[in-house]
């Protein structure tokens, strides 16, 4: 894959063994892309993966092979690369997997797998407890030399949310881990992108819950990703939803704690994205700010239980997560350590915001939702709660009215629970972030009525008689 100036046209579709056969080629067949990110694993998957791999089955997602059978005219030089985390806990044996079966069609496949990060063997170790798997969430470089080195399709395993995207970005435009301000860029177009049809507002829910929506006609993301790491956010051809500047407002802020965004290679600088309506189905991002990769990355163990399986996440020093790449050709390479790396703080503004005017008019008494967009995530043992509004003038009532103390008397069961809130100008949104004690559990759903609390509004805000 050689780089260019020309932006980057990268898909994303969660697709699962329950979708058709047919849907990649579907997909491909209306849309024209460079890269297509596959996303098949949740948490959930992977550990249904170490069962399946335990029982004798194979570590991966076999469910890739059926997928890209019919669309192996399409890919390689000239035509589409495939990036995917269907690796699993064996990226390595889906690979030959994948060879083979390209070989059974008659075409040579350049396929290349990235280490999977499986650190079950070390749970105990690494302060996760006893667990059924463990994996660390590798970063975007493994994938990014793959593709440089010619593959036509990239299997990785649960690696970062980002990865995918900022991998193939990273190869296309011949970025080093020095491009900071771009690696921050594509970070919050993966983002955006991972939540697949969250970002045209085609669902309200977590990555993971899209994966059930068509993967052809179920409102997928597509972005145009620059040099300098801006980008456009538009939508496949015959997806249903719509990309607005409110969609991906609410995709961008799900699951963030703060105004930092921590991916394995960046940190992005949340509170420095703008976004802009370009034209219908068209968002441009701009702005982002990036600081050196955080210190450590994440690793991520789960258990299997009566109920939803239980999940542990613990911090692993860049130095010892192990990350490797093996070439289309064979070669094992290491994947390098962040050359500068630094502990993540909890960053205040560049400079202080100062509030525009606030709408007047005698306040009336209506939902939150009525004026503005809210969005439930999870952040390690704990959740996000982020309002966003459409202008200036609602957000300085915004940032005004939803203060800590006020989101705990509209959220029942934020009382106790360990609250951060941040102000982000840009984005006209209030993220705060609820942590319960050590050894407690946060509530299900919580927050989940929050657009529907009713507050006092002014009514101009409301555009009703003052």
């Amino acid at each position: 894959m050689t780089t260019t100036t020309r932006p980057l046209r990268i898909g994303n579709v969660s697709a699962s063994r329950g979708d058709r056969a047919s849907a990649t080629a579907e997909f491909l067949a209306a849309a024209s892309l460079d890269v297509l990110a596959l996303d098949m694993l949740s948490d959930e998957a992977v550990l249904e993966r170490a069962e399946a791999r335990a029982a004798g089955g194979p570590g991966y997602e076999p469910a890739l092979l059926d997928q890209l059978e019919l669309c192996l005219d399409r890919l390689g030089p000239g035509g589409v690369r495939i990036v995917t985390n269907a690796g699993a806990l064996d990226p390595a044996g889906l690979a030959v997997a994948l060879r083979e079966r390209a070989a059974e069609a008659g075409v040579q496949l350049a396929v290349a797998a990235v280490d999977p990060g499986d650190v079950t063997d070390r749970a105990a170790e690494l302060g996760l407890g006893e667990a059924d798997v463990a994996t660390v969430r590798h970063g975007a470089f493994g994938i990014a030399a793959a593709l440089l080195a010619g593959a036509a399709v990239v299997v990785t395993g649960r690696v970062s949310r980002e990865a995918l995207v900022t991998g193939a970005a990273a190869a296309h435009h011949g970025w080093t881990p020095a491009a900071l301000d771009a690696l921050a860029g594509s970070v919050a177009v993966g983002h955006v992108l991972s939540g697949g049809p969250g970002a045209t507002g085609v669902v309200d829910s977590s990555t993971d819950v899209t994966r059930t929506t068509d993967p052809v006609t179920g409102g997928y993301p597509i972005a145009e990703i620059a040099g300098d790491g801006t980008a456009v956010i538009t939508r496949h051809p015959s997806a249903f939803g719509s990309v607005t500047v409110g969609t991906v407002t609410d995709q961008l802020l799900d699951g963030v704690a703060g105004a930092r965004y921590a991916a394995p290679d960046v940190v992005l600088r949340l509170d420095t994205v703008r976004l802009a309506q370009e034209g219908t189905d068209r968002v441009r991002l701009t702005g982002a700010r990036g600081e050196p990769a955080p210190s450590v990355v994440a690793v991520v163990a789960m258990t299997a239980g009566e109920g939803r399986p239980t999940r542990v996440a613990r911090p692993l020093e860049q130095e010892l997560s192990g990350h490797t790449v093996v070439l289309p050709d064979g070669r094992r390479v290491a994947v390098p350590v962040p050359p500068e790396t630094a502990a993540i703080g909890p960053g205040e503004l560049p400079s202080p915001w100062t509030p525009g005017a606030v709408p007047g008019g005698r306040p009336r008494p209506a939902p939150l939702g009525s004026v503005a967009g809210v969005r439930c995530g999870v952040v390690g043992r704990g959740v996000n709660l982020a309002v966003w509004t459409w202008d200036d003038s609602a957000f300085a009532w915004l940032a005004g009215e939803l203060t800590t103390d006020r989101l705990t008397d509209l959220v029942p069961g934020l009382d106790g629970l360990d609250l951060r809130r941040y102000v982000l100008p840009n984005l006209r949104a209030v993220n705060v972030v609820a942590r319960p004690p050590r050894g407690q559990v946060i509530a299900p759903a919580l927050g989940a009525g929050l657009a529907g609390a009713v507050l006092e509004i002014p009514s101009e805000l409301l555009e009703v008689d003052p």
